[in-house]
């Protein structure tokens, strides 16, 4: 699509790009060999490498290619060689509410889901302090006067108990 916007704009290439000899295939390959170019000698080493070219860069390699007659493509040895445009994607204005309204619902979730999954932990550690029961209850007097008291009446019980059964 570029090319073609170019020829409208260079009526000059409208005849190398028309040019039975050149084909976007080899306009692909001719790119790929202008920026394996860039790859260094080290990266060649590691066997792996990432040049991200600019879409201006690759667009000037194109019209490059097609007002180039003498180019000689070698296109076997870019079998493992892959091209990628990182160009910046536009949105209409439509598109852009619909895509904030959905990330809208999708953080209301989120925030529904996190909070239902609160409650949902502290429900469950409030049953389980509910559900524990003391194996052996033990009463224990609140204070020392009332452990004295409840040994004296213990006592006149006794006493009361042992003069009962006196009589």
């Amino acid at each position: 699509m570029y090319l073609k916007a170019y020829v409208l704009e260079h009526p000059e290439f409208k005849a190398k790009y028309e040019n039975p000899n050149k084909n976007i295939d080899d306009c692909l390959l001719y790119i790929q060999a202008k920026i394996l170019e860039k790859v260094t000698e080290e990266q060649k080493k590691d066997g792996a490498a990432v040049v991200i070219p600019s879409d201006d860069e690759l667009f000037d390699l194109a019209v490059s290619y097609y007002s180039n007659d003498d180019l000689k493509i070698e296109g076997d040895k870019f079998d493992d060689v892959k091209v990628l445009s990182v160009s910046a994607t536009t949105f209409t204005d439509e598109e852009k509410q619909k895509m904030r309204q959905e990330a809208i619902k999708k953080y209301q979730d989120d925030v529904i889901a996190e909070q239902k999954k609160k409650d949902q932990e502290r429900k469950e550690k409030a049953k389980k302090k509910n559900d524990k029961k003391p194996s052996n209850p033990i009463l224990v007097p609140d204070t020392k006067e009332e452990e004295d008291n409840e040994s004296k009446k213990a006592g006149e019980k006794t006493a009361k108990v042992v003069q009962m059964s006196l009589f």
